[in-house]
């Protein structure tokens, strides 16, 4: 009896040792799907327990990394009224190495930048006139660097990359703005929802507008153009693409001499163009009354200084 007992044992032993061989290269094959989709968790380190604290680490070891990741946001609540956006950013960080695949926080974690700490810093914070250029472009350039971080772990989510387009079309707060790129992020937003034909649309209206690419933008205008009656149900023709037609027409035409407006719109371009410069000429306005107000508020506050 004593004799056959460590057979079982060993065949017991060479059962599960040959299961575990056998398992092995299915569980590596399987771990490399989840990494390949961006599906794998972020390993747990010394670093991150130090971040969380003691409490948190433990509720992340416990599964709890969609919890842990809302509580830390609505713990830095007050740091974000105090204007600490340095520990906001922190905060944000943590949330998007807990939660990677959660849109929302790479989105908050830009905006914080590029809107709210870009805000404090020209409005209330004036006392570094000298700096305040260099530190808003930074804040801007961050904020691209994270939503483009964000995704790689969201390739699918098509509102990061239409949120790199906004701020590469605004010329008022991004010294990097460009309308080219603007048109590609658009274009690649819009890749991933088709069914959100304004994406598109902006595409086209900043292609127009980017040097160099006007025959690129020409024919694409056009199209919309003819899409179908303005402002029906599955139609691209808008006032803002008519618009563009008409003032990239002399553009057009010193490298296509043949290129011609559709007859109605033709007609109607003197008019097209007389409201477009209007357009222009009140935005012009608006920035310099602007850039007036903050160079007296500025001033104000040198003053006191000295």
């Amino acid at each position: 009896m004593f004799s056959i007992r460590p057979r079982k044992w060993l065949f017991a032993a060479g059962v599960l040792l040959l299961g575990g061989l056998a398992r092995l290269p299915l569980e590596h094959r399987f771990s490399a799907t989840l990494h390949e989709h961006r599906l794998a968790e972020e390993k747990l380190n010394l670093s991150l327990r130090d971040e969380l604290g003691q409490s948190f680490f433990i509720a992340v070891l416990g599964g709890f990394r969609s919890l842990v990741a809302s509580l830390v946001e609505i713990d830095n609540i007050q740091a974000w009224q105090d204007q600490n956006f340095a520990k906001v950013d922190a905060a944000y960080a943590l949330c998007t190495r807990l939660q990677p695949r959660v849109w929302h926080y790479w989105d908050w974690r830009a905006w914080m930048k590029t809107h709210n700490a870009y805000d404090h810093y020209k409005y209330e914070d004036m006392s570094r006139p000298g700096l305040q250029p260099w530190i808003r472009q930074n804040l801007i350039d961050d904020g691209i660097a994270i939503l483009k971080e964000g995704m790689k772990h969201l390739p699918d989510d098509f509102r990061l990359p239409r949120a790199i387009a906004w701020l590469m079309a605004d010329f008022e707060k991004n010294q990097h703005a460009s309308y080219y790129e603007a048109s590609q992020w658009f274009y690649r937003a819009w890749q991933l929802r088709p069914h959100y034909r304004h994406l598109y649309r902006f595409h086209v209206y900043h292609l127009a507008q980017a040097p160099g690419h006007e025959l690129e933008a020409w024919p694409l205008l056009l199209e919309m153009y003819h899409s179908g009656p303005i402002k029906s149900g599955n139609s691209d023709h808008t006032p803002s693409g008519e618009t563009h037609l008409v003032r990239l027409l002399p553009k057009v035409q010193a490298m296509l001499p043949d290129a011609a407006l559709p007859p109605e719109l033709a007609a109607r371009a003197p008019a097209i163009l007389a409201a477009d410069q209007e357009r222009r000429e009140a935005v012009e306005r608006r920035l310099e009354r602007e850039r007036a107000q903050e160079e007296e508020v500025q001033e104000a506050i040198l003053k006191m200084k000295r």
